[in-house]
């Protein structure tokens, strides 16, 4: 997807990165709403339980939200191939460390 759609490779990463997101929120027993704004809610709660070690992580994590959502809604973003590649990079980074936490977490 990186080869011929920028937009798109965001997009998918983002969700990526939002359903490894609530799979660690799970493995605290606890559940998002779907209401508006609960991917803001998703990433405060990662944050809070991730720690402020993988704040870089994090803080790119909502840039991506913010980045998506100016392109998806307001048709006035621009996702470009460098935040498409970086969007890769940063999921991948995420489900690693989302995996040692909620892995530390199993009995």
């Amino acid at each position: 997807m990186l080869e011929f759609d920028d937009e798109a490779t965001l997009q998918q990463a983002y969700e990526a990165m939002l359903r490894v997101a609530m799979a660690l929120m799970f493995s605290h027993g606890e559940r998002p709403r779907s209401q508006p704004g609960h991917h803001i809610v998703i990433i405060e709660f990662v944050r809070k339980n991730l720690g402020n070690e993988h704040g870089g992580v994090l803080t790119l994590f909502d840039n991506m939200r913010r980045k998506r959502n100016t392109a998806l809604y307001d048709d006035t973003g621009f996702i470009s191939h460098s935040d498409a590649e970086n969007a890769v990079k940063t999921a991948q980074d995420f489900v690693a460390v989302a995996k040692k936490h909620i892995d530390s977490r199993k009995p």
